[in-house]
């Protein structure tokens, strides 16, 4: 039977008698495969664990819904039904998504610099009346100035310097130990190249149980993994490391995405018990929250 003749057969749902048996093994379709073929920033709305979601680029989202949802990458063990979460670099709230049905009575505050995005992080986050999320639209970085963002349309927009950037604005910047001012059983951040300084900037990481996070290397800048990684040992975490990208023969390619030649996912837990942390003007939770937070309606 040509393929041709098996696709047209297909297209009137007649049986092709020479098609393999199923796999009952192989994995179910992707019921988001179909965004590949929308074309790239173009508004979506989909369904994602039970309810609509709003979503700035087809291509990112399904990337993100596979590391988040089906290979869970944010997955961390609580020790009560109302764990604290820091959400650096929300993007549109499909981390939120997932911890919120991880653990429903958690208390997050979700940092996004895109003003555009953020507006969908807002939407998503009212739409599905979630208590306890506030949204911060900021950007996580190190002083008190406000800095150029490049924005990019989907999950990768950024403060270092973006070619091809979708357009700049000025943002408002949140330091990393204002968000850190009551113990947290998660600290996710994906800030897109910023995370170095903030990390080694930050006097409160004891504050965090578990700790998430993307490092980006750019190609014209040094690298300072290292520096990220003795940070997280000298406070009192074990790390361990999974590469999201990387030249396959980085000895003799240079290659690069976005500009940067690498990309590691870090995943670092407290070794032993946290250290008793005092409470002082919190951003979110017990007390009155800080202004400048928006809490979701």
């Amino acid at each position: 039977m040509s393929r041709l003749t098996r696709w047209l057969r297909s297209r009137r749902g007649v049986p092709d008698p020479y098609a393999p048996p199923p796999d009952p093994n192989a994995p179910p379709p992707d019921p988001y495969e179909h965004l590949l073929y929308v074309p790239r920033y173009e508004l979506c709305t989909v369904e994602l664990a039970g309810g609509e979601f709003r979503l700035p680029d087809g291509a990112s989202f399904y990337a993100s819904h596979g590391e988040i949802f089906r290979d869970e990458i944010y997955r961390f063990p609580a020790t009560d039904r109302a764990p604290r979460i820091v959400d650096c670099g929300a993007n549109c709230g499909i981390g939120v998504v997932y911890f919120k049905s991880l653990y429903p009575q958690a208390r997050i505050i979700a940092v996004e610099a895109d003003p555009e995005i953020f507006e969908l992080l807002k939407w998503n986050v009212a739409r599905r009346g979630y208590a306890d999320v506030a949204l911060l639209n900021k950007a996580v970085a190190v002083g008190s100035e406000p800095v150029t963002f490049h924005r990019d349309g989907a999950d990768a927009g950024r403060i270092h310097r973006l070619d091809r950037a979708k357009g700049q604005c000025t943002v408002p910047v949140v330091e990393l130990d204002e968000l850190l001012r009551e113990p947290v059983d998660l600290l996710k951040i994906d800030i897109e190249g910023a995370e170095t300084g903030v990390v080694c900037a930050c006097t409160r990481l004891d504050a965090a149980e578990h700790v998430f996070l993307e490092y980006h290397s750019f190609a014209d800048a040094p690298q300072s993994l290292h520096q990220v990684l003795d940070k997280l040992a000298t406070s009192g975490f074990r790390y361990y490391l999974r590469t999201q990208f990387c030249p396959q023969r980085p000895l003799v390619e240079d290659d690069c995405y976005l500009g940067m030649d690498l990309q590691v996912n870090v995943f670092a837990k407290r070794i032993g018990l946290r250290s008793a942390y005092q409470l002082e003007d919190p951003v979110c939770g017990n007390g009155e929250s800080s202004p400048d937070i928006g809490r979701a309606a």
